[in-house]
């Protein structure tokens, strides 16, 4: 159940992105100190939309190695009682 609510609750936040990341196509310059770049601020939304899904996917990831080592802590206690 938990999976299909991050499912549904994934997709509204994709699909106003995207339709955000659409509707904002107008040239824009980005500083990076040292020089500038000017890009469709489509592709920079774009960018940051997926570095925002990497960085997501690997604080998930950590989450999901720590309740997955609790789990195999607690079984193993619960089974060292039992014997």
């Amino acid at each position: 159940m938990e999976k299909q609510r991050n499912l549904i609750i994934g997709s509204i936040v994709a699909l106003i992105a995207v339709i955000f990341v659409v509707l904002n196509t107008s040239p824009v310059a980005i500083n990076f100190g040292f020089f500038k770049v000017r890009l469709p601020l489509i592709v920079v939304l774009v960018v940051m939309v997926i570095i925002g899904m990497i960085i997501a996917w690997f604080f998930g990831r950590d989450s999901q190695e720590h309740k997955a080592k609790n789990k195999v802590a607690f079984l193993n206690k619960n089974k060292k009682k039992a014997e």
